[in-house]
């Protein structure tokens, strides 16, 4: 009967002691504060400060107290805490920590200078990754601010190598990458960064199901990265050609001759020709082919020696378009037809009107692996198979073109894109042997480019059309959409960049990338 009564004593007195316990209250609190409910974590730390402020564990507890109150939103009440922190326990573990959770609430409560007084002094203290990672990024949405955009820019590129060393999911990169891309935007030499980086912002944006994302959308597809035009030294605003050959991009001009523009240095240097009239052009490794009004050449690129070629009946003139088909460049000209220069055996054949050709004024051409197609002034369109020597020619008759004058060709697989002038766009069905005009009322198509599914039609007059094979659907992009001019001469495709080559107006680089399938 003793034992049983101890045994009873003991376990009252033991349960007395456990209800009693000083700290029941911070490990609680700890273990809210782990799984991130914060207001709760605060609520019971803050009962148990209050009734055991002696206990060792207090300094922890206001540790716990000043990060939840940042979680939460309450700026205010995290710097007051940390200051509290700072004044009674100056050596911390936490501290290092601790001063950056002030310093980005001073940030976020408009003390700015008191948050890069607090910040900048800890970038040579803190060894963490994580850490420099907030304070990188504080330091940079500061500067932004300000419009400080060449320090910001600093601590925001810092700030994102940080982050995309060592992920975070509760690291908010989404400002970082925000900053940087409108900071790039006004950089006429780093447009492409912004690119980058305001593509990073809508997957973030998206992610989060965030309203800004469709507005930064729209300016992503309405962006013109870059404006190449007299005014930062191209001679001539009416553009023949261009050829985009890594960081050089070579541009013809109807008048001012031959430019390399070096994109990364946002400069132009002229390359003298024979003839400043130009009108095609081709770029390869060693050279750089040019059809001129004046003649037909081949520069050198390492000497900048220009070559005049000719055929049996002497220099080639009224050269038009230039493109490269395996060991061949062909030339168009008006007044000697197709050209085919060798350049192993460096020699010309010419295809006038006694050839497959049938046109002593040839204007547009493509070639694939397999055909050629020219577009002639006289005789419409010309489709040569190259193995089997056969030329199918799409004319001016019932069920054909309207109009012979054909201003561009694309080969597409076994399908040939033909433009007539003051006609409209034809597709020629190889397999089939059957033509079919496109339903866009475009009176003057000027040139073709193909990226994957997508056909680009530029226009004289009207811009560009942009036809998905696929869908048959046609998007439109004018003067209303971005560009700076409708009289669009040259389109090239470089990757998510569309380069547009204008009478009058210079030239356009747009970011269009592919469409989502």
């Amino acid at each position: 009967m003793r034992k049983l009564f101890c045994s009873i004593v003991f376990s009252v007195v033991a349960l007395s002691v456990a209800a009693d316990d000083p700290l029941e209250k911070f490990f609680t609190g700890e273990k809210l504060f782990a799984r991130k409910k914060f207001s709760e974590a605060k609520k019971t730390l803050i009962e148990f400060v209050d009734e055991h402020p002696y206990e060792a564990e207090v300094k922890k507890a206001w540790y716990y107290l000043a990060i939840s109150a940042q979680a939460l939103g309450d700026c205010q009440d995290a710097i007051a805490r940390v200051n509290i922190i700072q004044s009674r326990y100056a050596n911390h573990e936490n501290r290092l920590e601790l001063g950056v959770v002030k310093g980005e609430c001073l940030y976020k409560v408009n003390a700015h200078v008191q948050a890069t007084k607090t910040l900048a002094p800890l970038l040579k203290q803190v060894q963490s990754d994580a850490l420099r990672y907030r304070i990188e990024r504080t330091l940079g949405l500061i500067g932004f601010s300000a419009r400080s955009y060449k320090i910001a820019s600093v601590h925001l590129k810092n700030a994102a190598r940080l982050y995309e060393k060592t992920p975070n999911s509760d690291s908010d990169i989404y400002e970082v990458y925000r900053a940087l891309a409108f900071i790039y935007l006004d950089n006429a030499v780093q447009v492409e960064s912004a690119v980058a980086y305001l593509q990073k912002t809508i997957a973030i944006a998206e992610t989060r199901k965030l309203a800004e994302a469709k507005r930064l959308k729209i300016l992503l597809r309405k962006l013109t990265i870059r404006r190449i035009d007299k005014l930062n030294g191209l001679a001539d605003n009416s553009i023949a050609d261009i050829r985009v050959d890594g960081d050089d991009v070579y541009v013809a001009t109807w008048g001012g001759g031959l430019v390399r523009y070096l994109r990364s240095q946002d400069k132009i240097e002229k390359i003298a020709l024979p003839s400043a009239q130009l009108r095609g052009l081709y770029v390869d490794f060693d050279d750089i082919y040019v059809t001129s009004f004046d003649g037909v050449y081949r520069v050198e690129k390492k000497s900048g020696k220009v070559t005049t070629l000719s055929d049996d009946k002497g220099e080639l003139r009224l050269g038009q378009k230039t493109i490269k088909d395996d060991r061949y460049i062909y030339f168009s000209t008006l007044n000697r037809g197709l050209i085919q220069y060798d350049t192993i055996k460096r020699k010309t054949v010419t295809l006038g009107k006694e050839s497959w050709v049938q046109s002593n004024q040839v204007y547009a051409l493509d070639a694939d692996l397999d055909y050629i197609a020219v577009g002639t002034l006289d005789k419409g369109a010309l489709i040569h198979n190259k193995k089997t020597g056969e030329t199918v020619q799409i004319t001016a008759h019932e069920g054909g073109l309207k109009s012979e004058n054909v201003k561009a060709v694309l080969l597409d697989g076994r399908y040939v894109y033909i433009g007539a002038h003051n006609d409209g766009v034809y597709v020629y069905d190889m397999n089939k042997k059957s033509l079919t005009r496109l339903k866009i009322e475009i009176h003057f198509p000027s040139a073709f480019a193909r990226r994957e599914n997508e056909i680009y039609i530029g226009t004289s007059g009207q811009g560009i059309r942009v036809l998905d094979r696929n869908t048959n659907h046609v998007e439109r992009i004018t003067a209303i959409e971005g560009l700076s001019s409708n009289e669009v001469h040259a389109v090239r495709i470089e990757g998510d960049f569309l380069w547009v080559g204008y009478l009058e107006r210079g030239i356009d680089v747009l970011f269009r990338p592919l469409k989502e399938k």
